[in-house]
């Protein structure tokens, strides 16, 4: 008979949905897992505060550039190069499984015929707060030759493009440029790239070559200048044998150890070892005296800012805007209020 564990999903993305996560079936495979008010395990994400009103094991997890506070919580799964015993797993959002079919493409990317190129570089964004070295290179490289943006941020193509892999795959090169850097924060959008056999731009984790193969992409940290990185497209734009052979370069250094089955398999693992521990064991963040006065105190900071102004406004973005955020006048007054407020 399996275990019966129960578990709750808070301050996740809007659309989130517990069943369709990857830990939520993980854990499936080897618990009978009950979704549950009152959770045994809590897994907490960076969309809110309301994991600070419970008090079980907290298992964090972020696909954001922000670190975990382990004095918050007992686990976490995020980006981060850490290493602290069995409280902490590394593991990039492109394994998740909205973005597993991309991973698998990527993987077989340099095996595939080299499909059929109109266009010259794809931009697909629709955040318009991120770094701004985005914005700089587009410009830069859009006097070389036009950028083709596909998505709502620098529209140049009449509207939103429908399907960004579709619209990748018809370019040579694309831009993969994370929103900041940081080392260890490599989001999807470089998976997306390589699925869509383009040659990536990309910028942002500097750590990247531990991952992924350098001769396959461009990485703009390994130049001085943006007007180095830019000479570097124009020589392999020039050059058609150069380009098919990063086309044809795996993606990843290593497949084996770096695929999706070794990753779910690692982080099966992660998680048994949580549940399968004495529950108290599992316990591991202060909450004891220094502990607990740093817990009640970040309860008193998320309450302030709730009742803060600022807070308001916020919860009635999120009830009223964030759905809709993408669709006619709505879309406008959300660029405002990330801007203004």
């Amino acid at each position: 008979m399996k275990k019966h564990i129960r578990i709750r999903f808070v301050d996740f993305w809007d659309d989130f949905v517990p069943e369709n996560n990857i830990f939520y079936q993980l854990l499936s495979e080897h618990y009978d897992v009950e979704l549950s008010d009152t959770p045994d395990y809590l897994f907490c994400s960076v969309f809110g505060e309301e994991h600070l009103r419970y008090d079980c094991v907290k298992i964090f997890y972020t696909g954001e550039n922000q670190c975990p506070d382990f004095n918050l919580y007992d686990y976490a799964i995020g980006f981060d190069h850490l290493t602290l015993g069995d409280r902490y797993m590394r593991l990039p959002i492109y394994y998740l499984n909205r973005y597993q079919k991309y991973f698998r493409l990527m993987q077989e990317k340099h095996i595939n015929p080299i499909p059929e190129k109109k266009g010259f570089c794809s931009f697909v964004y629709s955040n318009d707060r991120a770094s701004a070295v985005r914005e700089q290179f587009f410009n830069q490289l859009s006097e070389y030759k036009k950028v083709s943006s596909g998505g709502r941020y620098r529209n140049n193509i009449g509207a939103p493009v429908e399907d960004k892999l579709a619209f990748e795959l018809e370019h040579k090169f694309s831009f993969s440029f994370e929103n900041s850097s940081y080392p260890g924060y490599c989001t999807e959008k470089l998976v997306q790239s390589f699925a869509a056999q383009t040659v990536p731009i990309y910028w942002g984790d500097p750590t990247v070559a531990e991952t992924f193969n350098k001769e396959a992409f461009i990485n703009c940290l390994d130049y001085s200048s943006w007007d180095e990185v830019l000479d570097e497209v124009k020589r392999i734009d020039a050059n058609p044998e150069l380009y098919e052979r990063m086309l044809k370069s795996p993606a990843l250094k290593q497949a084996e150890t770096d695929s999706v089955e070794a990753k779910m398999s690692e982080l099966a693992a992660f998680l048994c070892n949580i549940v399968d521990q004495p529950y108290e064991q599992a316990i591991r963040y202060n909450r004891v005296y220094w502990g607990r006065r740093y817990v009640k105190r970040m309860q008193q900071y998320a309450k302030a800012y709730q009742n803060s102004p600022r807070g308001i406004a916020e919860r009635l973005y999120m009830k009223y805007f964030w759905k809709h955020r993408r669709k006619g006048i709505l879309w406008k007054i959300d660029r405002w209020i990330k801007r203004h407020v």
